[in-house]
Order: C-alpha cells, then sequence, then structure tokens
C-alpha cells in the first residue's frame, strides 16, 4: 500500500553526497576541445566524478535527485560505489511512478510500442528486462516535458509529404534506460553499443491527430519532446581556463 499523503519524502527526494565533492567542479573539457582519451586521462589524474547530479521533476513544486552518468566519460570507482548504493533509492521512487501511472516497456524487437498494455508494478518491468537477455547495472532516467509540435512524418499523401499533416501530441513523461557496464582503464564505462530496452512512464497517452479529419491516434513513438536538462554541476560548461 502506497501513503500518498508522503507519495515521496523528502529523505527519498535526496540523492546521497558523492565521496568525491571537492571534485566535482574541478575543469573538464567537453568533447570539442578535446577527444575521449584526453578527457578519461584528466578525469584519472584530478579524480574527477564521471556523474553529475540530475535534477528530475515530479510535478511543478517538487523535484527529486538522482546521479546520472555523463556520456562518454569514466566512470571512476568512486561512482560507481555511489550508483550501486543509491540504486535501491532510485528504484523506490519509479516504483512509485510505475505503480500510480504505469510503465510501457519496450525493447528491440517492439514494433508498436502503442499495442503494450502498460504494467502497475516494477518487478513486471525488472521481469521484462531480464527476459530481453538484459542484466543492468545503471538506471538513465529523462524527464521530457509537454510537446506540441506539426508532424508531416506520418502523411499518406503521395502528391506532398513536406507539408504537416498531424499535430503530435505528447504529455509530460519520464524514460527510463537500463545501461550495463564494462570494465577499462581506471574504472569503468557504459557498454556500447546499447541493447535497446526501456521503460516510459506516461502522465496520459500520446498521440497524433489529422489536421484535416480530427482523426486521433495513440503514438508511442514520436519522440517530439526533448529532455529537461537540469544537471549540479552543469555538465555542459567549457574548461575553466586558469591563470597564472
Amino acid at each position: 500500500m502506497v501513503e500518498l499523503d508522503s507519495f515521496l519524502s523528502e529523505e527519498m527526494m535526496t540523492a546521497p553526497e558523492h565521496p568525491l565533492a571537492d571534485k566535482m567542479e574541478l575543469p573538464l573539457p567537453n568533447s570539442q576541445q578535446a577527444s575521449l582519451e584526453e578527457i578519461r586521462a584528466i578525469q584519472r589524474r584530478d579524480h574527477i566524478p564521471g556523474v553529475v547530479k540530475r535534477m528530475i521533476p515530479l510535478e511543478a513544486n517538487a523535484l527529486w535527485e538522482y546521479w546520472w552518468c555523463v556520456p562518454g566519460r569514466l566512470l571512476l570507482p568512486e561512482d560507481i560505489q555511489l550508483l550501486e548504493s543509491d540504486r535501491p533509492r532510485v528504484e523506490a521512487i519509479v516504483s512509485k511512478l510505475v505503480w500510480l501511472w504505469g510503465g510501457i516497456c519496450f525493447g528491440k524487437e517492439t514494433i508498436r510500442p502503442q499495442d503494450c498494455a502498460p504494467v502497475y508494478d516494477w518487478q513486471q518491468v525488472l521481469a521484462f528486462v531480464h527476459q530481453q537477455g538484459f542484466k543492468p547495472d545503471l538506471l538513465d532516467i529523462d524527464y521530457l516535458p509537454m510537446a506540441v509540435r506539426l508532424d508531416r512524418r506520418h502523411s499518406n499523401s503521395m502528391l506532398d509529404s513536406s507539408a504537416p499533416s498531424h499535430v503530435a501530441v505528447e504529455p509530460p513523461h519520464w524514460h527510463i534506460e537500463f545501461f550495463q557496464m564494462q570494465p577499462t582503464e581506471g574504472g569503468c564505462e557504459l557498454q556500447e553499443p546499447k541493447t535497446i530496452c526501456s521503460c516510459q512512464i506516461w502522465t496520459s497517452k500520446p498521440f497524433i491527430k489529422h489536421l484535416e479529419t480530427g482523426e486521433v491516434k495513440t503514438r508511442y513513438d514520436l519522440w517530439v519532446s526533448q529532455p529537461l536538462d537540469l544537471t549540479n554541476p552543469p555538465w555542459r560548461s567549457p574548461l575553466v581556463s586558469k591563470q597564472p
């Protein structure tokens, strides 16, 4: 039974501190300024974490935190330890979201996600992941806000396929991906190429509506929204030059 008067406690919404907290804001070049090998060499030398704290909206006045792996960065042993110890808290949160709204699971063989029935038990989500032959080490979570876009991809017209035929609507939702790690020099990295295995938690159904006929169809494969990226410290900030 979920107690709705304390759906997410303040303690549950707060991520633990990183053991290398004093290294979090040390400068690192971005991928336009240095190669992957150079970035990781700086990480190893200065013990700079490969994760940042991401804030995920629950509703307008509430955010919850989790440690997010910055793409391309090395995961130090301290990062891995933190991610593993914090995983039960993160799973407790997403299990409540799945219980409340339901989760749509899809893998590499899922052709029509809109035909998938939602599941309301996080253990069923994990069972689906294991059925895909996947043993996840990490969760990657994106929050995607409301998006409304003109859409020309679903036009059946052979005369003018460039003209928008529909309006696509995606309500707010959370997108959870499952990753595996592999050892590398100085720590671990996310395994590539990644197996397609995800769970989407929708606050209501996404759909397309035909501009002329008004016909509406549920579609979970529109991909018109962009993730809301709130991180601390901002991971896209460029290298700060040190004055002599």
